[in-house]
């Protein structure tokens, strides 16, 4: 069959992730589809012609989109749509289906596995004919097959589709268990990697998943309790070293939820990754209790250069109901250990959590000016429909907005209030701890490098952009 598997363009100036443990806007940063290239893969392993379209990373249109699918013909189309850009992302599949009657698969986010939300999708998108239920990649071959040799679609586990007036579901599969089972993402379908980059890190540059899912029971979290999978490193070594000999590849992140969840396993990649002297800085994710200082060291040794940990809150009170099963001190020694190891330490917050009140914010600012990150961003309480904490706020009358549009943790209004404090109150006080803390005279001297002008011609920029978007109430990175 002649399968189009599209990443769609940009929403409203944003590029959009659109991943399993990632998926909304974003600024700042152009990520290669990991996910639509995995799919690519698989589709191509079973023989089928693939044409793989990644329209935000190329900055198309959906005209020029449309134009290209003209001139493939599709039978098939799939393309992943970020839970807050449906109606945009979406428009893909529409035109898929109106033109060229294909048939159009999509993946229900794990972000949004509430019934209601699968529901309210079909209704509004009637031209989507398929949904995944589970990573894609797992299910996208059996869809085709089915489609070939015209089986019905109950024969297919793992999916959701419109049966008249009603929802139909098939049993939930497995999810992949050996991921070296899996055929490397079809990197060479890509004409470049030269748009991607993120932050400080150099393109050309890419995105390396060497494991899925995460095991924490965070109560904010849509991607809590996932059954931890992973690649060995040999294989995580032959997409990189693929990826730098065919792309030029000079940076990547690992694009797990946590790295350092299994140490032995960890070490040994940290050892390869040491011993291929490839060159390459890449950044990572992890948790506060997982990072030792020498950990942290290994790290910088094979190539990291910044490491991403979620503090969420710097009130005690505030962090213990979130049970992420971290303490403040755990955050301290982890920044602490980064500055050791010579690693920039980006610290992710949450404002708005349960029993949020202005004095916990309070808290917040003292505790990042008191572990001094190289960043820290503050995004608004966001609670997905499939998490703990959607519950809670929809329970107390505290959910102020539906509209997935706005269910973005870099949406510059809050989509809740807490039982302290307003919409309007979180808004001011989100404005007024990022004014604390880009603006304290301490933080801006320690971004300065004496013998680096470009780095630091750069970054005054960065802070400048970053003050003028919370001062305007925009989108902030």
């Amino acid at each position: 069959m002649k399968v189009m598997i599209v990443n769609p363009p940009q929403v409203a100036g944003c590029t959009v992730v659109r991943e399993e443990r990632f998926e909304h806007r974003d600024m700042g940063s152009t990520y290669p589809p990991l996910s639509h290239l995995q799919v690519a893969a698989m589709v191509e392993q079973a023989g089928h012609e693939v044409c793989l379209l990644d329209a935000m990373g190329q900055d198309l249109t959906l005209a020029e989109v449309q134009r290209r699918m003209d001139d493939f013909r599709p039978e098939v189309v799939f393309a992943r749509v970020a839970f807050d850009c449906q109606r945009e992302d979406s428009a893909v599949l529409r035109y898929a289906k109106e033109k060229w009657q294909a048939l159009t698969i999509s993946r229900c986010k794990i972000i949004a596995e509430a019934d209601f939300v699968l529901r309210e999708f079909m209704t509004q998108y009637p031209f989507v004919d398929l949904f995944t239920l589970v990573e894609p990649d797992a299910v996208i071959v059996d869809i085709l097959r089915a489609r070939v040799t015209q089986r019905p679609w109950s024969d297919v586990a793992g999916i959701a589709w419109r049966n008249q007036d009603a929802l139909a579901v098939t049993s939930i599969p497995e999810p992949v268990q050996d991921l070296d089972r899996l055929p490397l993402p079809a990197w060479h379908l890509l004409p470049s990697l030269e748009p991607y980059h993120t932050g400080i890190l150099p393109a050309p540059f890419a995105v390396i998943q060497t494991t899925r899912g995460c095991p924490f029971n965070c109560e904010f979290c849509a991607y809590r309790r996932n059954r931890i999978r992973y690649h060995s490193p040999e294989r995580v070594l032959r997409e990189i070293r693929w990826l730098k000999e065919h792309r030029g590849l000079k940076s990547f992140v690992l694009f797990d939820d946590v790295v350092g969840l299994d140490k032995a396993r960890f070490d040994r990649l940290l050892q390869q990754l040491v011993d291929a002297r490839l060159g390459l800085k890449w950044a990572c994710c992890t948790r506060a209790d997982l990072f030792t200082l020498e950990q942290a060291r290994r790290m910088k040794q094979a190539g990291c250069v910044e490491v991403a940990i979620g503090v969420e809150s710097g009130a005690p009170a505030v962090l213990s109901r979130t049970k992420k099963g971290i303490d403040l001190q755990q955050v301290e020694t982890a920044a602490a250990n980064c500055r050791k190891a010579g690693l920039l330490f980006y610290a992710m917050c949450i404002i708005g959590l349960p029993g949020e009140t202005k004095e916990t914010i309070a808290e917040t600012c003292r505790f990042i000016h008191k572990i001094r990150p190289f960043y820290t961003q503050f995004c608004f309480s966001t609670p997905l429909p499939s998490t703990p904490n959607y519950r809670w706020y929809k329970e107390r009358g505290y959910l102020l907005s539906e509209d997935w549009s706005k269910y973005s943790s870099l949406y510059p209004e809050p989509v809740v209030r807490t039982e302290a404090l307003t919409a309007a109150e979180l808004s001011e006080l989100r404005n007024w701890i990022y004014r604390k803390v880009l603006l304290r005279p301490g933080y801006l001297f320690s971004q300065v490098r004496l013998l680096d002008w470009k780095w630091n011609i750069t970054g005054a920029w960065k802070v400048w952009q970053r003050i003028r978007a919370v001062r305007k109430k925009a989108v902030v990175r």
